[in-house]
């Protein structure tokens, strides 16, 4: 079955359901379009946009680098 069948079928037993699980349906579907960001705290999201600013300018180490600089603790 194709997913425009999947589609059509899941939309005719749409038709049919009561409203308590259309409520859980619709909070299925917000829940998968909330996006992770939205949950950190402004303190988060500012360390986040430093860090993405830093690596523009390349000024990084890279993964590689600080895995053999703390290899010995491993």
């Amino acid at each position: 079955m194709n997913l425009a069948t999947r589609k059509y079928n899941f939309i005719q037993e749409l038709t049919t359901i009561d409203e308590s699980l259309l409520e859980k349906l619709e909070m299925v579907l917000k829940a998968s379009k909330k996006d992770w960001f939205d949950d950190l705290s402004a303190e988060e999201k500012a360390e986040i946009k430093i860090g993405l600013k830093q690596a523009e300018k390349d000024e990084f180490i890279s993964h590689d680098i600080v895995m053999n600089r703390f290899a010995k603790y491993h």
